[in-house]
């Protein structure tokens, strides 16, 4: 039998800056890696927060800025086609014939979407009519960021990393890609679990397996913590709330924390370089957005063995917490239901059905994505 080929992936994306999208990238790549393929990422703007395995060549793409002049912006998109092609020649030429070229997020696929090359695949990684506002806008903003979005995706091949964030681009955005696909998000088990045991101390007053957690970006718009703080008020918990993370609304969550009357209940610990212990001695995990792309945090949760409840927001948590798990949903924006559900799961969480996260294990999901090569 011969040998299963050696593969050259390309994944371009606007940067490795320290957030879900650029770590799925990561992931991916790294999963690769382990299989024995060669990986090459392009990044838009030259920002890189992980540790990327120094197997993995990063190039810089040196963009061409786009000018604010509409004629002038479309001028400097050719030029970075012309730049980006330019590269890809310069990286076949060192490391040989890419197979697949995975474009992620939107000032990259701006570019690589003006080309016509069969190995191209866009990955959406979001509901893009709630992150871009269509489905509440006006019909003039509305009208305009579809047509934006359809000069790019129309007729182009198209990965979502949830089904619902197909749907979401078909029915509400009005893309019509050439192929449509779903392939959800890579997670590496055993790394995750290596980080969860790391030695780890609760702040004064939190008690480890009591308290609830969770974890997003400061951003009320998707994340809204608070919906997440309401409810917990209104389940009259009295252990911890703890909120990881940073954002521009801040100051905004701590006016609602104490509009609440929770000062003394709720906990803003600031972002953790690894919140995997945190997770681990959470007694529960909560998200309580009003869209997710997938809901990383929920298999990393599950994957370390802390049960989560979730709003059944488009797109992805009610892909991830499907069948036995479906219990653990809750309509979004819905104070009442996210309440009971706290102080009930508190009292009882639920089982965790582990069969089910293999789908989402790195490996599996790299084939998923070889499969792509023709």
């Amino acid at each position: 039998m011969s040998p299963a080929p050696i593969h050259h992936v390309l994944l371009a994306i606007d940067s490795l800056t320290g957030r879900g999208a650029e770590k799925v990238v990561v992931n991916l790549g790294e999963a690769l890696l382990q299989l024995g393929h060669r990986v090459s990422i392009v990044i838009y703007e030259d920002i890189v927060e992980f540790e990327v395995d120094p197997r993995i060549r990063i190039h810089r793409l040196n963009p061409v800025a786009r000018g604010k002049v509409r004629l002038l912006s479309r001028l400097t998109d050719n030029a970075n086609v012309r730049q980006f092609k330019a590269l890809l020649a310069t990286i076949e030429a060192e490391q040989g014939r890419v197979d697949l070229i995975l474009s992620a997020l939107p000032r990259i696929d701006r570019i690589l979407s003006r080309i016509r090359d069969k190995r191209i695949h866009h990955v959406i990684h979001n509901a893009l009519s709630l992150q871009n506002g269509i489905r509440k806008n006006g019909w003039r903003k509305k009208l305009a960021r579809i047509w934006h979005a359809k000069r790019m995706y129309d007729g182009r091949q198209i990965i979502g990393v949830s089904a619902g964030v197909g749907e979401d681009l078909k029915t509400w955005v009005k893309v019509r890609p050439a192929s449509l696909r779903t392939i959800y998000n890579p997670f590496h088990f055993e790394h995750l679990l290596g980080l969860a045991a790391e030695p780890f101390t609760p702040p004064a007053g939190v008690q480890a397996d009591e308290y609830l957690l969770h974890i997003g970006a400061f951003t009320l718009k998707q994340k809204r913590q608070d919906v997440l703080i309401e409810a917990f008020a209104a389940s009259g918990l009295q252990c911890k709330l703890v909120l990881l993370g940073k954002g521009k609304d801040e100051a905004k969550i701590r006016d609602i924390i104490k509009r609440c009357g929770v000062e003394d209940r709720v906990i803003l610990a600031g972002f953790q370089a690894n919140p995997y212990p945190w997770i681990r001695n959470a007694r529960l995990l909560v998200l309580s957005s009003d869209y997710e792309g997938f809901g990383n945090v929920l298999v990393e949760a599950m994957v370390v063995g802390t049960p989560v409840l979730s709003t059944d927001c488009p797109a992805g948590p009610g892909e991830i917490l499907a069948g036995a798990m479906s219990g653990s949903l809750v309509p979004p924006g819905d104070v009442q239901a996210l309440a009971q559900k706290m102080k009930a799961f508190h009292a009882q969480p639920p089982q965790i059905d582990v069969q089910s996260l293999n789908r989402f294990a790195a490996a599996t999901v790299a084939n998923e994505y070889l499969k792509l090569i023709s």
